[in-house]
């Protein structure tokens, strides 16, 4: 179970990394994403924020779902296989667009890699064993 906290974490801190440099670059990533369209750049520079808004307000989410997790909750061990599988094909996606520069795709392919670790790591047997089934009624 510790494995799976730490993968946790680790995608969290990824997570973060990518969005204060998201923050501190944005003027040149919103420019690269437009690719000099003065119209394309209005867009990306409304939706630019939403990613490291986002990321910000769930990194709040993580620390519940750490502990939860370490009591045995399934509901909580379910939405981290969730999180992990969306995560890690939604990662795939968007790099697969090339609409950012390549230190970024670097930092989501990283952060990607992660979350199919944290995968991997949820189904070990050891790790399923810890987690409390509900009894029937």
């Amino acid at each position: 179970m510790t494995r799976v906290i730490n993968l946790l974490y680790v995608n969290l801190g990824l997570a973060l990394l990518q969005a204060a440099l998201t923050f501190v670059f944005y003027g040149s990533l919103v420019a690269y994403q437009a690719h000099g369209s003065a119209a394309a750049y209005s867009v990306f520079e409304n939706t630019t924020w939403i990613r490291p808004v986002a990321v910000s307000l769930v990194s709040l989410i993580y620390v519940g779902i750490a502990r939860k997790l370490r009591s045995g909750s399934r509901a909580t061990y379910i939405r981290v296989v969730v999180i992990s599988v969306i995560g890690s094909l939604g990662l795939a996606w968007a790099i697969s667009l090339g609409q950012f520069p390549v230190w970024m795709e670097i930092l989501m392919g990283a952060q990607a890699l992660v979350l199919v670790g944290l995968f991997i790591s949820a189904m070990q047997p050891s790790v399923r064993a810890q987690i409390g089934k509900k009894a029937a009624a």
